[in-house]
């Protein structure tokens, strides 16, 4: 049913957080409001001028009590993993859907599955946004009729890998002529090894064939400025290959810039009369 109007607890308000908060300030998120916002302690001062700066006024915390209190429909994670861990289950037992942007988290496949019982006990939903890739709507509809595989490679340029593993594995200032890869595996691992980067292949685990089918190889690419993403899918409707090239965010090279737009457009779809894929 449609929903008259989208009220938002925002759990983080790093680029992913603020772009939201700026799409709502400026109407770009359907008929959503920000009832509340969750963040660090110390983070509390800069998160009050950003947001009076947009003119908004939630209820703005470090105390997940008072944040829960407020008047929500939606609880968003913008903060990383952690908050999965930390907030998901609360989110969905107080009857409030919950819309994950890390979901790395969900290699742990007993949170998970926690988050989706929770989910069917209390009648919401746990929403999981396209991100920083395209054609999701493609391989889970495929996937409705049999995936035999499912692989992406991604490529990012060699200091979009700065705190990751990849530092203690390469000298990523030195990768400059020729791509090197930094893993090749599956899904499930490549998510435990790099959190903050390939969040997009337990999305494409999750659409499609799970954590330990879906495959991936992970690049220092000098050759490229753009986070680029190969996805290839084949099953029973055919062969698939999609490349996604997309600029990184100007605030947080770890982020594609298009994975706060692929949040935005969910929320917006919550409450718009039409919605396309």
């Amino acid at each position: 049913m449609l929903r008259d109007e989208v009220r938002i607890g925002l759990i983080g308000l790093g680029t992913i957080g603020k772009s939201l908060a700026r799409a709502i300030a400026e109407n770009q998120a359907g008929t959503a409001t920000l009832e509340a916002v969750l963040v660090r302690p110390a983070n509390l001062d800069p998160a009050r001028v950003f947001l009076g700066d947009l003119g908004l006024d939630p209820v703005l915390s470090s105390d997940p009590e008072e944040f829960f209190e407020a008047g929500t429909t939606l609880v968003v994670e913008a903060a990383g993993q952690e908050a999965v861990r930390l907030y998901g289950s609360e989110a969905l037992m107080t009857k409030r859907d919950l819309l994950v942007c890390a979901t790395g988290a969900f290699t742990d496949d007993t949170l998970f599955e926690g988050l989706v019982n929770l989910a069917r006990q209390y009648g919401r939903r746990l929403i999981i946004p396209s991100g920083a890739i395209g054609g999701i709507d493609a391989l889970a509809s495929a996937a409705l009729i049999g995936l035999d595989e499912v692989s992406i490679v991604t490529r990012k340029p060699p200091l979009a890998w700065g705190g990751t593993i990849a530092e203690e594995m390469v000298d990523l200032a030195g990768i400059t002529a020729e791509p090197v890869c930094l893993f090749e595996g599956p899904a499930r691992e490549a998510v435990r090894k790099f959190p903050q980067n390939v969040n997009v292949a337990a999305t494409l685990a999750c659409a499609g064939i799970g954590l330990d089918r879906t495959t991936v190889r992970v690049y220092a690419d000098p050759t490229i400025t753009r986070n680029v993403h190969e996805i290839h899918f084949s099953g029973k409707s055919g062969s698939f290959k999609i490349e996604v090239s997309g600029n990184p965010s100007a605030d947080n090279p770890h982020t594609s810039a298009l994975t706060a737009y692929s949040v935005i457009k969910t929320v917006r779809n919550l409450t718009s009369p039409v919605i396309i894929g």
